[in-house]
């Protein structure tokens, strides 16, 4: 992946990633594949009483120790500072 202007060349690129479903499972993995640093995986809550028949996008994350969150509401102040502290390089 291009590292993005100005970006600190001693550093790999990071990204945090918003994703559900098996297109965000290939997405993960792919970047992983790629060596971009996923810094934080933003998802929907997976629910033990819904039939899944896809990838689950936290446990794909999980297995690349990635830090997962799974808001139940809209995002809010609390998650825009954590993406500001994170200072990704892209937002997927």
């Amino acid at each position: 992946m291009t590292e993005p202007a100005g970006a600190d060349p001693g550093r790999p690129v990071r990204a945090v990633v918003f994703a559900y479903h098996n297109v965000g499972v290939r997405c993960l993995k792919v970047l992983a594949a790629s060596g971009v640093d996923v810094a934080l995986v933003v998802t929907h809550p997976d629910r033990a009483d819904e039939n899944i028949w896809f990838s689950s996008v936290a446990e794909t994350a999980l297995e690349l120790g990635i830090e997962v969150i799974a808001p139940l509401g809209a995002p809010d102040a609390a998650l825009e500072y954590k993406l500001a502290a994170l200072e990704p390089d892209f937002i997927f």
